[in-house]
């Protein structure tokens, strides 16, 4: 083989095994989770003038990323579900209690079993909340579990781990 020739095989080697390794990552569980975690920050927050339609779709949304069967608890809240209308409607009236709402999800840790097709991740989450001319911050300590469904990740538990006294306030 010419020395052009071994370069060009060996260009199409490390071409051939970047692009294996670049759709490996890009399809890897804890990618698809961490997308999945963003998108329920982009459904939790709200814009002001956020219409009754977007409001109940995104409640809609977010209660379709949870498995067939789950269990959702809040116990500071007293709020406890397995039911995926009783959640949306939840998700939904804690949204309409304000006119903004920005999620800031931080210090995030995952775990996953790929043998057994679970995760578990552990969050925490900011909420800054205006309503009228008040505007609050709250900041909570989440457990998520995870379960693949076809190609996906479902949520199939969340619990609120901890109500935290000092959200961060840096970030908006």
């Amino acid at each position: 083989m010419s020395r052009k020739g071994l370069q060009a095989t060996v260009a199409l080697v490390a071409l051939l095994v970047g692009g294996w390794l670049v759709v490996r990552w890009w399809v890897s569980p804890e990618r698809q989770i961490y997308r999945n975690i963003k998108r329920v920050q982009k459904l939790v927050s709200k814009a002001p003038g956020e219409s009754n339609l977007v409001a109940l779709g995104k409640a809609r949304g977010i209660s379709e990323m949870f498995a067939d069967s789950f269990e959702f608890r809040a116990d500071g809240f007293d709020f406890h579900t397995r039911d995926r209308q009783r959640l949306a409607a939840g998700v939904h009236r804690y949204r309409s209690l304000s006119q903004a709402i920005a999620m800031h999800v931080r210090d995030k840790e995952l775990t996953v079993d790929t043998e057994h097709r679970r995760a578990t991740s552990y969050l925490r989450a900011d909420f800054v909340t205006k309503a009228r001319d008040i505007t609050g911050r709250e900041a909570y300590r989440f457990q998520i579990d995870w379960v693949e469904q076809g190609d996906d990740w479902k949520i199939d538990y969340v619990e609120l781990l901890e109500i935290l006294e000092e959200p961060a306030r840096a970030w908006f």
